[in-house]
C-alpha cells in the first residue's frame, strides 16, 4: 500500500516539475541568445534579374556527334547562351569535350568559354584550351576550332605540345583524319625536342 502510495506521489510530481523544466530552458534559451545581426544573414547571389530574363539560358547541356567509324565526339558545357530567337550561334562557358581517335585513343579537351556555330557545325573554344591523350600527351594553346561533324581541328594560335620525350612548339597547328589516323601538320616556326629514349 505504501508503495503504491510512493508511486502516486512520484507521477505527481513530474507531472508539476517536468513542464516548469521545460519552461525554464526554454526561457534561458531567449534570455542568453543574442540579438541577431543583419551583417552576418546567408549572403545572395548578386545577379543581373533583366539578363537572365532576356537571354535563353541552358545549363549542363550536351552536344554529340558520331563521325567515321562509329567515332564519337562530344562537348559538355556548364551553361550556354543563345543569342538570337533562332538556335544557331551558341555562347559556353566551362567546356569539356572527347574525341574518340581510333579504337583506343582518346582526346580530352577544356576550355574557358566556347562559341558553337550549329549551322556550320563547328565549336571555337577559347580563353586557354588543353588536351590530352590517353597516351600521355598534353596539347596547350589559346584558341582552337574544332568541328562537330568530323575528326578536325586547328589551332589559329600559338600552341605547345608536351609527352613522353617530346616537347614541341609551333605557331598554329591542324589534325585531321586521313584512312583513319590523325594527322598533325605544324605551321610557322616549328621547334621540337625528341628524346628518344623516353
Amino acid at each position: 500500500m505504501a508503495r503504491t502510495d510512493f508511486y502516486s506521489n512520484l507521477v505527481v510530481w513530474v507531472k508539476i516539475t517536468l513542464p516548469i523544466i521545460a519552461l525554464a530552458l526554454l526561457s534561458s534559451l531567449f534570455l542568453l541568445s543574442g540579438t541577431p545581426d543583419p551583417d552576418a544573414a546567408l549572403p545572395y547571389a548578386e545577379v543581373d534579374i533583366e539578363q537572365i530574363t532576356s537571354e535563353q539560358r541552358v545549363t549542363a547541356p550536351r552536344f554529340a556527334g558520331v563521325v567515321g567509324d562509329d567515332q564519337e565526339i562530344v562537348l559538355r558545357a556548364e551553361a550556354v547562351v543563345v543569342q538570337g530567337e533562332e538556335i544557331e550561334q551558341i555562347h559556353a562557358q566551362s567546356i569539356d569535350g572527347r574525341i574518340e581517335l581510333g579504337i583506343s585513343e582518346i582526346m580530352t579537351l577544356r576550355a574557358a568559354l566556347g562559341d558553337i556555330d550549329m549551322a556550320a557545325q563547328t565549336a571555337l573554344l577559347r580563353d586557354g584550351v588543353t588536351v590530352q591523350t590517353t597516351r600521355g600527351y598534353r596539347l596547350d594553346s589559346d584558341t582552337m576550332n574544332v568541328a562537330l561533324d568530323e575528326v578536325r581541328l586547328n589551332t589559329p594560335t600559338p600552341v605547345r605540345i608536351t609527352g613522353p620525350g617530346l616537347e614541341l612548339t609551333a605557331d598554329a597547328m591542324e589534325m585531321e583524319e586521313v584512312d583513319g589516323a590523325p594527322i598533325l601538320r605544324f605551321t610557322g616556326s616549328v621547334r621540337m625536342l625528341y628524346d628518344p629514349e623516353n
